[in-house]
């Protein structure tokens, strides 16, 4: 080998230039050209710059609006919305190339596709096959260099904060800050990134929602709470900020009206409410914030349509409680013990029926005063919300319950692990607990959660159900374990019809206590979880869920996020939201996504009517033109539920393709060889959500076996904490004996 080879191949290592790695000279690079649209690396480096002068030009506009104070302000019910989607340093960072690509993309549209007889859709289809890697943007591509070495001296022993390194062969599936998967090629007006144009959200909302009470018999509202709580492990989408600033983006006015074009960013598409509206039009408010998700470079590096960036790590790994980075991890650790960092609560519960002592409570560490993690204009709330690995743990009170009994729990493992195993270090107690409640929490959702929401015959008919004993060979490297964009978008929004108005607070004898009303209390949880947490540990498991369905409390369609104050006297609407959401991602109809899950195809309105609950096709079709604009979420909710299960033949379909790619894409899945030994595997299966509310609770001593359905009897179904029919984990089995003869 020549020397001149050598030193190119070195810097080619060095800097990980993509055009060396696929061995093209810098003169071969542009006389290429692409088998798609006849494009030549020069008509995409033209696209990229025009891109990048559009985006140069917006944060100049973006100048003039810091200057205007226009941005989102604390307190707000936008406040609210913001702190459930404010974007991370890290992903603020990966939109700006995103954003670039888009605007290159529209410029190749108009110059190449447009005039020629090439529709959008299939212009689109066609860019996104042209690929980044040889332009200036290449380096931002997961080259296969990369690919290959990034894990290259990392420990693999224990999964990575990020999701990185999961699959050896494609080391960034399932990380942090990369893109959704679509199931189907998305949907926009332009074929790349406007919103189609649908029936107004807000109309749907008011003219397809009652706001009528349908609990759900057998289940508890624990059945809500995990979904979210799983929800935010697998996906956190995030709205669009300012490019130079990551300041926030308000697209009404103090007055409640569409801010004025000179006002206007161009990530804003807000929704309009009709004048018409009964709640709203007393109010004289006109205009509903809606900013556009932070958008992400496509996973294949290519051009095309615009994609949404998932925040949190796409496998479920327990991110909701360690972060979805090794910076946000280590600043929860205390760094002794393997234990997480705590705040000490005061008196605890002071039940006058239970006899424990609290022996000051732990709670998570609370968040900084500046942080703005609570929803408060004013000083009150200042400091008084915690730091947990997502954000939105503070949202409501039962969430808040969840995340702590989780965090103790991590804190219960990893003090007996380090009390078992004295010569362990910090990192090795904290990362065995960590691997433990991780476990647990897929244990749980896979044996309790998911035969609880779609059916025990289908999880065992269609690959969901977990063996009893011995290890599974599930794992396929070649699975992709990224959330799909239709499951986090228009399928977990589902959860949002399963609130009560108001949080019921039990003493130990299962009797209410008081409840308390939902809307005063958004992400403002500090004085509540210290004062009942046990009384909301026992109303996850006492007080019934609502039903999947298009009846929602108006505490969260008029009063979403609304703050506390007397004169602030509205919210937001969660399925005017939703539905925003989904048009902006692009994802598409109702009716294509029964196709893809095979089903009936709607051809009339006998066929909808089929489907579809008792008069809700009337309704549906004086909304919208055609069955075939229906949006997934809402044509979804409307679905018939089969058997046993809590959802419809659509929503089981997406939820399904998405836990069984969860599990056999994830190599550190808990009944994988290598991940446990048999007898430690042999314990987790013992896990139950029951056993973590009886471990991590103050002054809970009963329980029933089954927490996502309702005791019949509170004298006969619960039983005592210490019954054996509610198992405990021996972490024993964990035990290292150490050879103290070795030098």
């Amino acid at each position: 080998m020549s020397s001149s080879i050598s030193i190119k191949l070195l810097i080619c290592i060095v800097v990980f230039i993509p055009s060396c790695l696929s061995g093209e000279t810098e003169l071969n690079k542009e006389d290429s050209s692409n088998k798609f649209l006849n494009l030549k690396i020069q008509d995409l480096e033209n696209a990229i710059q025009y891109g990048t002068q559009q985006i140069n030009m917006l944060s100049r506009h973006e100048d003039s609006l810091s200057y205007a104070d226009v941005h989102v302000k604390i307190g707000s019910p936008s406040h609210g919305q913001l702190i459930d989607s404010k974007p991370s340093i890290d992903g603020h960072l990966a939109s700006r190339n995103a954003e670039i690509v888009i605007k290159a993309s529209h410029y190749i549209m108009n110059k190449h596709c447009l005039g020629t007889g090439i529709s959008k859709m299939q212009c689109a289809k066609d860019l996104a096959k042209v690929k980044l890697d040889q332009t200036s943007l290449g380096e931002m591509c997961l080259s296969k260099y990369f690919n290959e070495t990034a894990c290259v001296g990392k420990n693999l022993k224990y999964r990575s904060a990020d999701g990185s390194c999961n699959n050896l062969k494609h080391s960034f599936w399932g990380k942090a800050n990369t893109a959704y998967k679509r199931l189907l090629f998305p949907v926009y007006k332009d074929g790349l990134s406007s919103i189609k144009e649908l029936p107004n959200s807000r109309e749907l909302s008011t003219g397809l929602v009652n706001d009528e009470n349908s609990p759900d018999s057998v289940k508890t509202i624990a059945m809500a709470y995990w979904t979210i709580f799983i929800g935010h492990d697998l996906s956190h989408t995030a709205v669009s900020s300012m490019l130079q600033t990551n300041k926030s983006v308000d697209c009404c006015n103090e007055n409640g009206m569409k801010q004025s074009p000179r006002y206007t960013h161009a990530s804003c598409a807000p929704i309009i409410i009709p004048k018409d509206d009964k709640f709203f039009s007393p109010l004289r408010r006109t205009c509903m914030n809606y900013v556009r998700s932070v958008p992400a470079m496509r996973t294949d590096c290519t051009f095309g349509p615009r994609e949404q960036l998932n925040q949190a790590t796409h496998y479920l790994d327990g991110s909701m409680i360690y972060g979805s980075s090794a910076e946000q991890t280590w600043s929860l650790r205390s760094k002794s013990r393997g234990q997480m960092l705590t705040h000490v609560g005061g008196d605890g519960d002071s039940d006058s029926d239970s006899d424990g002592d609290p022996l000051r409570p732990q709670y998570m560490p609370l968040a900084a005063g500046e942080s703005n993690a609570c929803q408060s204009a004013g000083g009150d709330y200042a400091g008084t919300c915690y730091t947990a690995g997502d954000v939105r743990a503070n949202a409501q009170p039962h969430l808040t319950a969840m995340h702590t009994l989780w965090m103790r729990e991590h804190n219960r493992v990893a003090g007996l692990l380090a009390v078992i195993n004295p010569h362990w270090d910090d990192e090795r107690a904290f990362q065995e607990a960590r691997k433990i409640v991780t476990a647990s929490i897929q244990h749980i959702t896979y044996s309790e959660w998911l035969p609880a929401l779609l059916g025990k015959k289908y999880t065992k008919r269609n690959g969901l159900e977990m063996s009893p004993k011995g290890y599974s060979d599930a794992y396929d490297e070649a699975a992709d374990p990224t959330v799909s964009n239709s499951f986090a978008t228009a399928i977990l929004p589902f959860v949002n019809s399963m609130f009560n108005e108001t949080l019921s607070l039990y003493f130990e004898n299962r009797k209410t206590n008081k409840s308390l009303s939902l809307k005063e209390h958004y992400n403002r949880p500090s004085d509540l979880q210290m004062n009942y947490m046990d009384h909301l540990v026992r109303g996850l498991s006492m007080q019934n869920t609502q039903k999947v369905d298009m009846l929602f409390t108006q505490t969260i369609t008029n009063y979403l996020y609304s703050n506390s104050h007397p004169d602030n006297m509205f919210g937001m609407d969660i399925v005017s939201l939703d539905i925003q959401r989904s048009r902006d991602h692009g994802i598409p109809s109702y009716t294509q996504f029964r196709k893809y899950c095979g089903l009936k195809d709607i051809k009339n309105v006998q066929d909808l009517n089929q489907i579809m609950v008792k008069g809700s096709t009337n309704k549906l079709l004086r909304q919208y033109k055609t069955w075939d604009d229906i949006d997934l979420l809402i044509g979804a909710l409307f679905e018939k539920h089969e058997d046993d299960a809590m959802v419809g033949p659509t929503m089981r379909c997406i939820i399904r393709e998405q836990f069984i790619r969860t599990r056999t894409a994830d190599r550190y899945f808990y009944d994988l060889p290598k991940v446990f030994k048999k007898h430690q595997l042999a314990e987790i299966r013992k896990v139950t959500l029951a056993r973590v509310f009886c471990d991590n609770s103050d002054n809970v001593s009963k329980m029933q076996q089954r927490v996502f359905f309702k005791p019949v009897s509170a004298e006969d179904d619960l039983l005592p904490c210490d019954s054996l029919l509610i198992p405990k984990i021996n972490l024993k089995h964990w035990l290292e004996t150490v050879d103290t003869n070795r030098k």
